[in-house]
């Protein structure tokens, strides 16, 4: 059998209605599809801009930490750490050649303890200014290497808070040899200082003793002359003592030739010694010489101040003969004042008072003479009014056995 299709008229192909609740749906899925896509994909370009940057970074700060290591343990100055308590946590090569220790030994050693103990307050002092905040903080520290050696080093220190406990870092420059080379300047320094002190103190010893002996020695003889037709017998003994003063003169010679001083007079032997000085002087010219010496005073003094004022007096007392020509010459020695006073006063010609700067090299002897001693010196002088040379010891400075 045999069918034929059959259609209606006015009646099509069925159809399937869509609504639009379905069309939005699919367009919203649609663009959340994309977005996710597009966002995979972003992320994707994001990450690996990211992973590129980190390994850039990576590889400079790495760049960077083995330059610093570098530059670390191959410095020519020590570079060291530690914590606030100065016990050392890292040390470069140079501080372990300088200071000998290598890092394992180093490695928690406490850093005062190379630091000479003379020093250990001051290193203390810089560690407790950090300890309170302070940042750099600089000091010259001399320290004890492994082997006993003295090493000099200047040290700058700073704070650094870093993650973690905050640390100290150091660097610290060796500075032993420029030490050194001061401290012999220096040496060297002190040396010629007391070389031209001592040649000083030889010009004037040999103006104030042997000059002067010389030249008293010289007025004897030039007397001893005078008394060959007159006197011939003392004439004699001025000829006997012109003699024996000058193997005294030689004696003295020889002691400054060999570095010697003359003998140095005690205190109780200076009135002796003053009593002779005064005698030779008042027989080899026409001038009187009086004294008046208090043995308390003689006493007081030490065996350098002795010598001292005994070189003054001969000085003062010379002077009044060749250059005011006094007749007459008082020389005493007092206590006064808990002071030993030195007096030596003329009836001379005087002269007007002068700068010190102006003064003969025998005023200048007198007032060094006084100074190294202590003790204040004094010229009074006026033209025709004779001269005073006052000298006095203080009574802080008697008794002293140097």
């Amino acid at each position: 059998m045999v069918f034929s299709p059959v259609v209606l008229a006015g009646v099509g192909p069925a159809e399937t209605p869509i609504t639009p609740q379905l069309t939005e749906l699919f367009w919203a899925l649609f663009l959340l599809v994309a977005f996710v896509l597009v966002g995979i994909i972003w992320a994707g370009i994001i990450r690996r801009n990211v992973r590129q940057r980190t390994e850039t970074i990576l590889r400079r700060e790495e760049a960077l930490e083995e330059h610093y290591r570098e530059l670390f343990e191959n410095a020519h100055d020590i570079i060291f750490t530690h914590d606030l308590e100065g016990h050392l946590t890292s040390l470069n090569k140079a501080g372990e050649q300088i200071l000998g220790y290598s890092r394992e030994e180093a490695a928690g050693l406490e850093f005062a303890r190379l630091v000479a103990p003379g020093q250990h307050d001051s290193f203390r002092q810089i560690l407790g200014r950090l300890n309170d905040g302070l940042i750099n903080a600089s000091c010259e520290l001399q320290m004890r290497a492994k082997d006993g050696r003295r090493v000099v080093l200047r040290v700058n220190l700073r704070l650094q808070q870093l993650s973690g406990a905050p640390r100290v870092q150091g660097i610290a420059w060796d500075i032993t040899e420029r030490k050194l080379a001061e401290e012999a300047l220096q040496e060297s320094e002190q040396r010629l200082r007391r070389s031209l002190e001592e040649r000083v103190q030889l010009g004037r010893d040999l103006h104030d003793g042997i000059i002067q002996s010389i030249y008293a020695v010289g007025l004897g003889l030039q007397e001893c002359r005078n008394l060959m037709n007159q006197n011939l017998s003392e004439a004699h003994l001025r000829l006997a003592k012109s003699i024996s003063d000058l193997n005294t003169v030689i004696r003295d010679v020889r002691n400054f030739i060999v570095g010697l001083e003359p003998e140095a007079l005690k205190g109780r032997e200076f009135k002796a010694a003053l009593q002779s000085l005064v005698a030779t002087m008042s027989q080899a010219h026409a001038a009187q010489f009086s004294f008046d010496i208090d043995a308390q005073a003689a006493e007081a003094l030490s065996a350098r101040q002795a010598a001292h004022l005994l070189q003054i007096a001969r000085e003062a007392m010379s002077n009044s003969l060749r250059h005011a020509r006094a007749q007459s010459t008082v020389v005493s020695l007092k206590k006064q004042d808990e002071c030993v006073r030195l007096e030596v006063q003329d009836d001379g010609a005087g002269f007007e008072q002068e700068a010190p700067a102006s003064r003969g090299h025998g005023l200048r002897n007198i007032t060094a003479r006084a100074d190294e001693i202590g003790a204040r010196s004094e010229i009074l002088s006026a033209p025709g009014k004779g001269t005073c040379l006052l000298v006095e010891v203080p009574a802080s400075r008697l008794y002293e056995r140097a």
